[in-house]
């Protein structure tokens, strides 16, 4: 007998009778597991993988236009992807763990899939064909602007996952118990101003010279005109005119009308609008982009309103202006206790 098998041999009642004492204590699995590797590539990145010959006619241009359209109320121009076309031939394995896949093709049945995970952990991968390149290119027309947002939706989640375990867990119980909502508040956020109905945070990187801010303000809620275009614009000015002053005597933050804000009903419960554009500094030289997000708390009769504007002079606005969208959509109404 050979020395191992011996030593297995003998090792093994010791290890059955070691299992039979513990057996009361079952260890459980905390999570599920997985033999996907992690995701990789970065967010705001997307690998298409395209013949050539489609990427050169209507489908690439399709694709360009849309997933490489500029960021409305951005003041430089910023895609909404970088993106990176890829022949099938050359999708080789380093490609398949990325985080967001678009594969196209002809000569197969109509067909639009998603399918998560499917190489990797936390991956979205779509896969669109038909069969032949006018019927593709109409099938892309026809779903782009839905598979885009499942792109944008995805890499909003990985945004907050990213940056709940270090939130700042103070400031957040703080705005539950003062405005009835659970919201992501990043680490480096702090208070710069603070009133019954109204908070200001914001987190500076001086180096960078990159100032993130978060506003939540609330008023009574008594009429649906309080929604309209124009009086959201009038609060967020009047809120400008009295928190935010320049260097410059009598200056103070305005909205931008060079830009017509974007206006769009993107939730009914609770019912939310969306509003983007461009802030500037009154009789100054600043400005920036800002997103908000007015919201109806029904059961309390109140109008939530949160935005988040940016200061970035010098740096691309992209990241930061996507971080601060993905926060505001972390908003949760709370149940009232009352």
């Amino acid at each position: 007998m050979k020395l191992n098998q011996f030593l297995l041999l003998l090792c093994l009642p010791l290890c059955l009778s070691s299992c039979q004492k513990k057996a009361a204590k079952k260890i459980q699995p905390t999570e599920t597991r997985s033999v996907l590797p992690p995701s990789t590539g970065n967010l705001s990145e997307l690998v298409v993988v395209v013949s050539d010959e489609l990427w050169e006619g209507e489908v690439g241009a399709i694709l360009k236009s849309v997933f490489q359209e500029n960021i409305p109320a951005i003041p430089q121009q910023e895609a909404f992807f970088d993106v990176y076309a890829i022949a099938p031939k050359d999708f080789s394995s380093i490609f398949k763990t990325h985080k967001n896949i678009l594969w196209l093709s002809t000569g197969d049945k109509a067909s639009v899939e998603r399918k998560d995970q499917k190489w990797a952990k936390n991956q979205v991968y779509v896969r669109l064909s038909n069969e032949t390149e006018e019927q593709l290119a109409q099938s892309l027309q026809d779903h782009i602007y839905k598979i885009r947002s499942w792109f944008l939706d995805k890499d909003q989640q990985r945004r907050l996952e990213k940056l709940k375990p270090t939130a700042e867990k103070k400031i957040q119980k703080q705005l539950n118990e003062a405005y009835g909502i659970n919201i992501t508040i990043p680490k480096g956020y702090q208070v710069a101003a603070a009133e019954d109905n109204f908070i200001w945070l914001r987190r500076d990187h001086p180096k960078v010279n990159i100032i993130s801010n978060l506003w939540i303000y609330t008023e009574d809620y008594s009429s649906t005109q309080q929604f309209d275009k124009q009086h959201l614009i009038y609060l967020r000015d009047s809120l400008g005119r009295a928190h935010v002053e320049g260097a410059r005597a009598q200056s103070y933050m305005a909205t931008e009308m060079i830009y017509d804000p974007d206006y769009k009903v993107i939730k009914e419960g609770p019912y939310t609008i969306e509003t983007r554009g461009l802030w500037t500094m009154v009789n100054d030289f600043l400005g920036g982009p800002y997103v908000a997000y007015a919201l109806h708390d029904e059961e309390n009769q109140k109008i939530i309103y949160a935005e988040g504007f940016l200061y970035c002079p010098s740096e691309r606005k992209r990241s930061h202006v996507l971080e601060l969208e993905a926060l505001l959509s972390s908003i949760k109404l709370s149940p009232s206790l009352h």
